[in-house]
């Protein structure tokens, strides 16, 4: 993957990622605007050691400078709606005024302090050598205090937050060695001690020349320092002058970060259209804010954020990057959603809908979501299926397992469950599939003829100890009915009443096939053994026991 140059500006942050650029930034009242371009500017071209170094100094200039310009250009010619939204405050011009003055006091004094100090230091028994040390300490020192002074303006206060969100983005730290900023101040304060050890004496166009290269080369070794200690892990050292150019963000600067990044990769599918369409909203921008609100919930995941979107705007993932603009009514909906979604429910319960083995269920909160894992066991039961087969799912549910077996083989599906409400809903899937299943309401075996045979028997029971109940996430115990997750004070109270009454509705040679918890496989297996041969486990794609399935002991091997 390309990987991204992230600058801060102003009002916000420009993100640049093989020839596309995005750039998010806050107006004074709050609100939040995305450009999206096509750039030839790219911080580093070449991958070069040294090389890309001075293009990250040279091509970052560009990129900061350009930004700090154009930003109002396209508040004022992109949406005209805004047209004044970047008109600075009272408080800004005067920290910015106040800040440009320090960087000239700052100039003044480094231009006259140091040779003040060098006429001083001439009368004195020192080597030349220690001479040019002290002076370069010295305008060290005036930058440094120079620097320090900016952070006590407002404006310069929020640029240096911004820059801050950049390096949190990339790992969770606010100090990062190769930001560009923090390559900036490093790059210049060492130039200035080589500079001032060199000591040119030439004339004053190879002077400046010879500064130039000096320059470039100091930035070229400079930018491998700050490399080497990024990859290694040890950068705590760059705090000495990251510390200058960051303050820490707030949520304002870390989503503005985000949604430029969130922009500038969506931007690299190329059949993605750039859209200026004012009256809708920016994809990206919709996206990071939903993004943020899951993640300060702790309950972000990235495959359940872009099933939301989907499920929103009707689309496929893969169509989902291709948006650039979304409704004012799927704003509206897209925040619904992530409500409910911050309060622990989960997106099947948010939409009552869910996907299982290629089909589609309505979910509610009187059953369980289907989980992946159980595709396995439908897989595993239909390679044992024929055309007379008899399967008796016990705990249907809403009805996955069996409408899954009906719909992909031609087995006779019998389904008992103890909830009216779950019955309701697997007949109700069962109809939207199109499959016949003989539903019953029934304690496990309790209403079921005992003159009744099955082929099969296939279950996924409550496995969750009584105690465990509580301690359970809460989009599963809020969200999913006590009757369907508790399996008594083991967790196997299902199993044990199953396996012991199942001989007694199995055909000749018939199956039995369990979905079991974590750490649950060897005890049913040992319950089994009783009447079962041919006890197998199968692992998840997780690599946990998850299947235990079993053929039932002939009688004359039973009586034995």
């Amino acid at each position: 993957m390309e990987k991204t140059y992230k600058i801060p500006i102003l009002y916000g942050t420009a993100c640049y990622m093989a020839k596309k650029c995005a750039i998010c930034y806050i107006d004074p009242k709050g609100k939040t605007h995305l450009v999206s371009k096509k750039t030839n500017i790219i911080p580093i071209k070449h991958n070069y050691f040294f090389v890309r170094g001075i293009e990250y100094f040279v091509f970052g200039l560009i990129c900061f400078f350009s930004n700090l310009v154009q930003t109002e250009f396209y508040a004022t010619n992109i949406n005209k709606k805004i047209s004044n939204s970047l008109n600075v405050t009272t408080k800004q011009i005067t920290g910015f005024a106040l800040g440009i003055i320090s960087i000239f006091v700052g100039l003044f004094l480094l231009g006259f302090l140091p040779i003040k100090i060098s006429v001083a230091l001439s009368g004195l028994d020192y080597s030349i050598t220690i001479k040019k040390v002290l002076v370069a300490l010295c305008k060290i020192i005036i930058i440094y205090f120079s620097l320090m002074s900016l952070k006590l303006f407002a404006g310069f206060k929020q640029f240096y937050r911004f820059n801050a969100s950049l390096n949190i983005l990339h790992n969770n730290k606010i100090h990062k060695p190769t930001n560009f900023l923090n390559f900036l101040v490093f790059g210049f304060l060492v130039n200035i001690i080589v500079v001032s050890l060199l000591g040119f004496t030439a004339n004053s166009i190879i002077k400046i020349f010879a500064n130039i290269i000096v320059l470039l080369c100091v930035f070229g070794l400079s930018y491998e320092v700050l490399y080497v200690s990024e990859k290694l892990d040890f950068s705590s050292w760059c705090i000495i002058t990251s510390w200058l150019v960051t303050e820490k963000p707030t949520t304002t600067e870390k989503y503005c970060t985000e949604c430029a990044m969130c922009e500038v990769t969506l931007m690299q599918n190329k059949n993605r259209e750039i859209s200026t369409k004012d009256e809708h909203l920016d994809f990206a921008v919709v996206y990071s804010e939903a993004k943020q609100k899951l993640q300060s919930a702790d309950v972000f995941d990235k495959a359940d954020l872009d099933w939301l979107f989907c499920e929103v705007l009707e689309c496929s993932r893969s169509q989902l990057r291709l948006k650039t603009k979304i409704t004012k009514l799927q704003y509206k909906q897209i925040n619904s959603a992530i409500s409910k979604r911050q309060k622990g429910c989960p997106i099947t319960k948010i939409f009552g809908r869910t996907e299982f083995y290629g089909l589609e269920f309505k979910v509610t909160k009187d059953v369980l979501s289907p989980r992946m894992e159980t595709e396995l066991l439908v897989e595993d039961v239909l390679k044992h299926i024929d055309t007379k087969t008899e399967v008796l799912d016990i705990g249907t549910g809403s009805g996955v397992i069996a409408i899954c077996l009906a719909k992909f083989s031609e087995a006779k599906v019998t389904a008992v469950d103890i909830s009216d409400k779950a019955l309701d809903i697997a007949e109700y899937n069962a109809k939207q599939n199109n499959v016949n299943i003989a539903f019953k309401n029934s304690n496990l075996f309790e209403n079921l003829k005992k003159s009744k045979k099955f082929d099969i028997i296939v279950s996924n029971p409550p496995y969750i100890k009584s105690e465990d109940i509580s301690s359970l996430d809460k989009e599963v115990k809020n969200y999913d009915p006590i009757l369907a997750l508790d399996g008594g004070k083991s967790g196997l109270e299902f199993y044990e009443k199953i396996i012991l009454q199942a001989p007694l509705y199995l055909s000749k040679n018939g199956r039995i096939f369990f979905e079991v918890g974590k750490g649950q496989a060897n005890e049913v297996s040992k319950l089994l053994e009783k009447d079962f041969e041919d006890i197998q486990i199968i692992k998840d794609y997780n690599k946990i026991n998850r299947i235990v399935k079993a053929k039932l002991k002939n009688k004359r091997e039973q009586k034995c």
